[in-house]
């Protein structure tokens, strides 16, 4: 573990309906996660998770509080200035893999690398060693529809680390794959862990939350519980 990453500090986001009536969707939360640490977040559906992780993921900003991302405040952020902390800072994983149908898989994971502005021989370079660490170093030229689910989930991952992020944000990660291919991720998330990423994980299945170190259940858009050494919960 090291430095704080996140402080949330009564954060709060409202949304207008139509009729003009504000709905708010977070009321008021407070955490701190450290670089390093492995952050679940569970809760019904409803109860804020989206919303939260679009608020971390720097894809919104508060409608109250702040929420500082490395030191960085986002609260009184332009979308500009967002898109260049997310494309800085942050690597998103999803459940249903967000790749390009007809680009390689080399040109899937160097997609982010393109909008850094980095030159075409150094971005081959870095996503084909970035394939290759999750376990694809044979497939470079290949199309995400040749490849089965799990495989597709670690193009994605690879894509999420390719501008070497502070934080992981994975949204149902595991929801589209069969148990054995869940495990297989997992194990993949478990390894950069180990390695000194911070990821923050949404999840319905508690086998899923039990691979990080803490478990945040959120209700109503409230933190119901925070609950530490996740892995000892039967």
């Amino acid at each position: 573990m090291g430095d704080i990453l996140i402080q949330a500090t009564s954060l709060t986001k409202d949304y207008a309906l139509d009729e003009g009536e504000i709905v708010r969707v977070l009321h008021g939360l407070d955490f701190t996660i450290e670089s390093g640490e492995f952050l679940a977040i569970m809760g019904p559906s409803g109860s804020g998770k989206s919303t939260l992780m679009n608020l971390l993921g720097c894809l919104d900003t508060p409608s109250g509080g702040h929420y500082l991302l490395k030191g960085e405040d986002t609260a009184a952020m332009s979308p500009d200035q967002l898109a260049s902390l997310r494309s800085r800072k942050i690597g998103f994983v999803f459940q249903g893999f967000n790749l390009l149908p007809r680009k390689s898989l080399i040109d899937n994971v160097a997609l982010p690398l393109v909008y850094s502005g980095v030159p075409r021989v150094d971005r081959e370079r870095i996503a084909r060693a970035i394939l290759e660490e999750v376990g694809l170093g044979d497939r470079l030229r290949h199309r995400p529809g040749q490849l089965s689910g799990g495989q597709q989930q670690r193009v994605a991952i690879a894509r999420a680390l390719v501008n070497k992020p502070s934080l992981i944000l994975a949204d149902e990660p595991t929801g589209n794959l069969d148990t054995k291919t869940s495990e297989d991720i997992l194990a993949l998330f478990d390894s950069l862990h180990q390695q000194g990423l911070t990821i923050i994980l949404v999840t319905h299945e508690p086998d899923v939350a039990r691979h990080a170190d803490k478990i945040l259940y959120l209700i109503d858009g409230r933190i119901d519980r925070l609950v530490v050494n996740a892995h000892a919960i039967q």
